[in-house]
């Protein structure tokens, strides 16, 4: 299969989709999104600009490129951090040569125990093991903030992503390195997308954060239901059965406009 081919593969374009979500929900989840304006206003500090709009009555716009800039490089630090995470666990799957099925399975029951601990229902795993320590040096300390963001906020962002991951173990198109960066950065671009947003002062993602903050329970559950979903599917073999019937229904005969 050619990278176009990889790239326009409907199981892939769907698994895609439930990464981009999966971002999305971990930057709506309790433990992150109160957090937003903290973190803008340590990047805006950075780069020696006022801290960007985060509530309704504010208006604040001086520097808001910088600051979106340095949100760019604070995304870019924790999209590093997960991509090579994704490249050791997904590369370690590929080395230890297990059945293709038996993966699957273990990524669908381990998904579905992200779950739960997303919704808050294992407390033993729900243990705070952020990095307190913040990196300093002007707009060097941005990426470096987003690598801390990444390895410190494991009990936010850890059930999203390994859910990522065994999606990409679970998604036989291309390699699974492969799938894995892919379905990686689609991650990443649900979770740190946000940030930019709220960073150049765009008004409905400022609005959206303060609906967030109010409704926070309902997005953790709405997460949590959604791994295990996908966690279900990929135990029972659904999420294979409608990868394949996506391949022969939908990608054979589907036709690049030249």
């Amino acid at each position: 299969m050619n990278p176009t081919e990889l790239v326009t593969s409907g199981p892939l374009l769907l698994a895609t989709g439930v990464a981009l979500l999966a971002g999305a929900i971990s930057f709506a989840s309790p433990c992150v999104v109160p957090l937003v304006p903290g973190y803008l206003a340590y990047l805006a500090g950075l780069v020696g600009a006022d801290a960007p709009a985060v509530g309704a009555d504010e208006n604040r716009k001086s520097g808001r490129w910088r600051v979106a800039g340095a949100s760019l490089l604070f995304v870019l630090g924790f999209t590093v951090v997960f991509a090579l995470t994704s490249f050791v666990v997904l590369g370690a799957t590929e080395v230890l040569w297990l059945n293709e099925d038996l993966l699957q399975r273990i990524g669908g029951v381990v998904t579905i125990a992200m779950g739960l601990v997303f919704i808050g229902l294992i407390p033993a795993l729900q243990r705070d093991v952020r990095v307190h320590r913040v990196p300093r040096g002007g707009l060097l300390g941005a990426p470096l903030l987003g690598g801390v963001f990444a390895l410190g906020w494991t009990p936010c962002l850890g059930p999203t992503l390994a859910g990522v991951l065994a999606l990409a173990r679970g998604t036989e198109v291309g390699s699974a390195t492969g799938r894995g960066a892919l379905l990686v950065l689609a991650y990443c671009l649900g979770l740190g997308l946000p940030f930019v947003l709220i960073a150049l002062g765009t008004r409905w993602a400022v609005r959206m954060t303060g609906w967030l903050r109010t409704h926070g329970r309902a997005v953790q559950i709405f997460g949590g239901s959604l791994l295990i979903l996908v966690g279900v599917a990929l135990v029972t073999g659904l999420w294979g059965d409608f990868v394949g019937w996506l391949r022969i229904a939908v990608v054979n005969d589907y036709e690049l406009p030249l």
